[in-house]
């Protein structure tokens, strides 16, 4: 009878292990649950980021290749996709017309090194209508890949695996302590994991815990922070690159057209009283082909920048300016007093001109611009109305240069 209950008493286990059991099986899970949330995370932030710059990638597209949608150009469609093909990430290009056939198409000489995960950030291209005067005139088509992804995904799972191989022997000596001592720290652990999930705060950091096994996990954390802050800003950095390409214009550096007609609408709108009135200048360059074909289109572009400085210097501080194509010009002069205002604006602008310009070949050119001035409201009060009335401006001001030479 003695010998059978010591048995039953063998069998059974012991506060202790039962114990140890409990906590060690609590904290594999908490910290499990943990790193898993901040991988989870990371890779939601950086697939948002990555579908962004596919997306700016495509709206960047969308306005090199629109010329050559217009004149139905393959070559000068490739020649838009071109600084595409220089961005990482971006594994196929492809432009459509406005029937839907392909008017050029690109895919890139390097092999994908993870499609698996090219199948799940990217299962289908980023499509943008090219649109013109408001009507589409075709679509720009871009794939991406992994090989901006691989290198974050590859050390996110090591440094969880490592994560998780530190806390398998850590917990083997937390498990003696008290739960208040072992769930405080734990706690502090998820308290970062919990802004990172909800708050994409990948600028916490796990602070010391007077433990040195959590410690050791905390930093690894930390790294693994570090690494998500790091590709957080490197994302950052090139959607600002993209967004700034997308509304610039590549050879001045002046918004484009966009640029401008978002800013002409928000200065329309910001009109309270007919005396808030501001000058539209329409300004074209004179004789542009001839510089062209005199002298290449490598001194037409000198001559292009250079009208884009001397706009720029006679421009104020209130002042917008943007290139809307080809030779061609809109300066938003705002709140003008008088007309001697844009007036001198205009003077300004073609004396800076009239400076011989140096071109790459060694040549000088004296170039002359047009220019044509609407007034808000005087001549309308929307975009269209102001935009045809300085147009309208500027040939009669050409029509008449041309008359008296």
């Amino acid at each position: 009878m003695t010998g059978q209950t010591s048995e039953r008493i063998g069998a059974r286990t012991t506060l202790q292990k039962l114990l140890s059991r409990f906590h060690f099986g609590i904290t594999l899970f908490a910290v499990a649950l943990s790193g898993l949330t901040i991988l989870l995370a990371g890779v939601s932030a950086l697939r948002g980021y990555a579908d962004r710059n596919m997306e700016l990638a495509a709206q960047l597209g969308a306005y090199g290749v629109e010329p050559a949608l217009v004149f139905n150009d393959p070559r000068a469609a490739r020649e838009g996709l071109e600084p595409l093909t220089r961005i990482p990430g971006i594994a196929r290009l492809r432009v459509l017309n406005d029937r839907g056939e392909p008017l050029t198409q690109w895919a890139s000489p390097i092999a994908d090194p993870a499609p698996t995960l090219t199948r799940i950030f990217f299962p289908r291209p980023f499509a943008v209508a090219v649109e013109r005067n408001g009507s589409a005139i075709g679509t720009i088509e871009v794939w991406g890949d992994s090989s901006t992804l691989i290198d974050y995904v590859r050390i996110g799972l090591l440094a969880g695996l490592g994560c998780l191989l530190i806390t398998a022997f850590g917990t083997i000596f937390l498990a003696r302590r008290f739960e208040y001592e072992l769930v405080k720290p734990l706690n502090e652990i998820a308290t970062v994991a919990h802004d990172v999930r909800l708050h994409r705060r990948f600028d916490k950091r796990v602070k010391a815990l007077g433990i040195a096994e959590l410690d050791r996990l905390g930093g690894d954390i930390n790294a693994l922070l570090d690494e998500l802050q790091g590709w957080q800003g490197h994302m950052e950095s090139e959607r600002a690159v993209l967004a700034h390409r997308a509304s610039h214009d590549a050879l001045t550096a002046l918004p484009n057209r966009e640029s401008f007609d978002q800013k002409l609408a928000q200065r329309i709108a910001a009109a309270g009283t007919p005396d808030d009135r501001f000058a539209l200048m329409f300004i074209d360059a004179d004789n542009f082909k001839a510089a062209n074909d005199n002298f290449g289109h490598a001194a037409g572009d000198a001559v292009l920048i250079a009208l884009s400085q001397c706009i720029r210097d006679a421009l104020g501080p209130e002042d917008f300016a943007a290139r809307i194509g080809g030779d061609e010009f809109i300066v938003v002069v705002d709140r003008i007093a008088a007309e001697t205002v844009r007036e001198d604006l205009a003077r300004n602008i073609r004396n800076c001109v009239a400076q011989p310009i140096t071109l790459p070949g060694g040549e000088t050119y004296s170039a002359s611009v047009s220019v044509g001035v609407a007034i808000y409201p005087d001549d309308g009060t929307d975009a269209t109305a102001l935009l045809t009335a300085a147009d309208a401006a500027m040939y009669d001001e050409k029509l008449s240069n041309r008359s008296r030479t």
